[in-house]
C-alpha cells in the first residue's frame, strides 16, 4: 500500500466530460474491520452477512451526480464497480466495496455528515488547485523563456557542433523545469521535497550551462548574442523565485491536507461502519 495522498472530488472517466486536471489524485489506504452489529440492532440478513466481523471494507466513496458527470470522494480501488453503482442510483450515495460486493448508503443523515467530514479537505484541496494553476502558468513561463535562450543561443557560431549540444542540454532543462513545476502542483510530503531538490539542482544546472555558453562564445560577432542570453538567464532566475515560493506554500498545505484527509477517513469510515450495521445499505441493483 503506498501512503495516502489527498483526496478531492475526482471526475469519474468514461462518465463525465474529460476536463484538465491539476491535481489528480487517489487513495490507497489499509481497509479496517468492521465490528459485527449489536444483537438488538440485528439488520436484515443480507447486511447483517456484510457487517459481521470477518468483513473488512475494501474501499468507499461519497458519489454525487453533477452536470459533467459523476464526482467521487473517498477511497477509490474499483473504479469499473463504482461506475457501475452510478449508473444504478439516482442522486448522492456513499458507495462501499467490501469483500468483493458493492453496496450503497443513501440515508440523509449518514449522507450529511460524510459531507460535513470532507468539507475541509475540499476547501483546502480548492487552495491547492488554486497554487497548482499558478505553479502551471510559471512553468509555462519557465518554458517560454527557454525558448527564447535557444534562439538567443542561435547567433553564436565557434563551435557549431558543442554550441549545438548545449542548446539541446539547455532545451531540456527548461523543459524538465517546466514539467516539474506542473508537477508540483499535485504532490506533498516526500514527493514535494524531491521535487523542490529537483527544480533547485535544474538551476544549477542551467547556471553551469550558462557558463559553458559563455565560455564557448568569445568573438566579437556573439556578444550580442552574449548580452541576450545573460539577460535571458536573469529572468529565468527571477522567474524561478515565485515557483520555489509557491512550492513551499504548496507543501504545508499538502501537510495540512493530509491530517484532514486522515480525520474525514476515520469519521466517514465510522459512519459507513455504523450504516452497515443499522442496515441502511443495499446491494448495487444489478443492470
Amino acid at each position: 500500500m503506498t501512503p495516502f495522498p489527498t483526496p478531492i472530488p475526482t471526475p469519474i472517466p468514461a462518465l463525465s466530460r474529460h476536463k484538465p486536471a491539476l491535481l489528480v489524485l487517489a487513495l490507497a489506504l489499509a481497509a479496517a474491520c468492521l465490528a459485527p452489529a449489536r444483537a438488538e440492532d440485528r439488520p436484515p440478513a443480507g447486511a447483517r452477512a456484510a457487517a459481521s466481523a470477518r468483513a473488512h471494507m475494501d474501499a468507499y466513496a461519497l458519489v454525487r451526480h453533477e452536470a459533467d458527470g459523476l464526482s467521487a470522494t473517498g477511497e477509490v480501488l474499483d473504479w469499473d464497480a463504482l461506475k457501475k453503482a452510478g449508473r444504478q442510483v439516482d442522486g448522492e450515495f456513499l458507495w462501499v466495496r467490501q469483500d468483493g460486493k458493492s453496496w450503497v448508503i443513501q440515508d440523509p443523515a449518514t449522507l450529511a455528515k460524510a459531507r460535513a467530514a470532507w468539507q475541509p479537505v475540499e476547501r483546502l484541496g480548492r487552495q491547492m488547485e488554486a497554487y497548482g494553476k499558478d505553479m502551471d502558468r510559471h512553468g509555462k513561463a519557465m518554458e517560454a523563456l527557454g525558448e527564447e535562450m535557444h534562439r538567443a543561443a542561435a547567433g553564436i557560431r565557434p563551435d557549431e557542433s558543442k554550441m549545438r549540444a548545449t542548446r539541446q542540454r539547455m532545451d531540456a532543462v527548461a523543459r524538465e523545469m517546466g514539467e516539474v513545476g506542473r508537477r508540483m502542483a499535485g504532490a506533498e510530503g516526500d514527493a514535494m521535497r524531491r521535487l523542490q531538490d529537483r527544480m533547485n539542482a535544474l538551476q544549477r544546472d542551467m547556471d553551469a550551462l550558462t557558463r559553458d555558453m559563455d565560455a564557448v562564445a568569445h568573438a566579437e560577432s556573439q556578444r550580442a548574442s552574449e548580452r541576450a542570453m545573460r539577460q535571458v538567464d536573469v529572468r529565468m532566475k527571477e522567474a524561478s523565485k515565485p515557483m520555489d515560493d509557491l512550492g513551499k506554500k504548496m507543501h504545508v498545505l499538502g501537510q495540512q491536507m493530509g491530517q484532514e484527509n486522515k480525520r474525514a477517513n476515520q469519521t466517514v469510515r465510522a459512519l459507513v461502519h455504523d450504516a452497515m450495521a443499522r442496515g441502511l445499505a443495499r446491494p448495487v441493483p444489478q443492470a
